[in-house]
């Protein structure tokens, strides 16, 4: 492998990275704001970028338009849910192990829906800045994925300052550390739930949109996107919705690179196999037990 080859597939395993981070920082918001664990979260964004399409495509809406749709249609699904879903389970005091079912249900059935609605194509959207690429020390990144790196690392940016600074997100904070005391402070619990549920799913569409110019979206892209986000979650803390960020860079770049060094086949294998490795020498993640408390 030489240095320029190993350079091409940094680059191209960074766009892939921060979708792993996107999905993996959505399953650690859910988990951190209700203790659920989302296997539905790259169904979200196939909703997100299935939406997109359709809006910029088909209804011809301007492409910000088409974002701004698809973002807020993975958002409205998160909140049905919860409204749906999981207040009524709740209520009913329902053990964990029901609401991990519950998101493996989801996963299928928004998988068929997407089928029957939007049959097995697959589509694309337009780039971001176009088509074109630039060159970095010898290499090419896609103008998109550029653009796709610098969203997400602003959207954490701002995820963070939500959970530091906002009244809403140290109420849902609040919430999921303790219920029994929130409630007491006046803080509605089940609302703050809802909230967790939409932001889950507004940063899940958001994943979808991004990856749609690079990786064409179709009903069966859930699961794939769901198993790295999850391995970014995990590597992150789980807990720590900024900490998947740093599993993503890890799943994303080890399955680039033994792409190149090995066999497409094979990454898949590398960087799960990497995540296994490090999850026994690790169990609190890449951040330590005190990672798993941030966010």
């Amino acid at each position: 492998m030489t240095p320029t080859l190993m350079w091409q597939a940094v680059l191209a395993g960074l766009a892939n990275s921060f979708i792993y981070a996107l999905v993996g920082i959505g399953i650690a918001v859910i988990f951190k704001g209700t203790r659920i664990i989302n296997a539905m979260q790259g169904d979200f964004a196939v909703i997100g970028g299935m939406v997109a399409v359709y809006a910029v495509s088909l209804s011809g809406l301007p492409y910000p338009v088409g974002f701004v749709v698809g973002i807020v249609a993975g958002a409205a699904t998160g909140w049905l849910i919860d409204l749906l879903c999981v207040r009524p389970m709740m209520r009913r005091h329902a053990e964990e192990d029901a609401f991990l079912l519950l998101t493996i249900g989801l996963a299928f059935t928004i998988g068929a829906a997407v089928l029957y609605f939007a049959g097995r194509d697959a589509h694309l959207l337009p780039g971001i800045g176009g088509s074109g690429s630039v060159e970095i020390f010898g290499a090419y990144m896609p103008i998109h994925a550029i653009w796709l790196i610098v969203i997400a690392l602003v959207m954490v940016a701002g995820l963070w300052a939500f959970y530091r600074f906002s009244i809403i997100g140290l109420s849902m904070t609040a919430a999921s550390i303790s219920p029994e005391g929130a409630a007491t402070n006046g803080i509605n619990v089940a609302r703050m739930r809802g909230y967790t549920f939409l932001l889950g799913g507004a940063i899940g569409a958001l994943a979808g949109i991004l990856v749609t110019p690079l990786i064409a979206v179709s009903y069966q892209m859930g699961l794939g996107i769901t198993l790295k986000g999850f391995a970014a979650a995990i590597l992150g803390g789980l807990t720590n919705p900024l900490g998947a960020l740093l599993g993503g860079l890890v799943i994303g770049l080890s399955e680039a690179l033994a792409a190149v060094g090995l066999s497409s086949g094979y990454k898949d294998v590398v960087a799960l196999g990497i995540m296994l490795v490090m999850m026994v020498l690790l169990p609190n993640g890449l951040l330590g037990r005190a990672g798993r408390k941030g966010g």
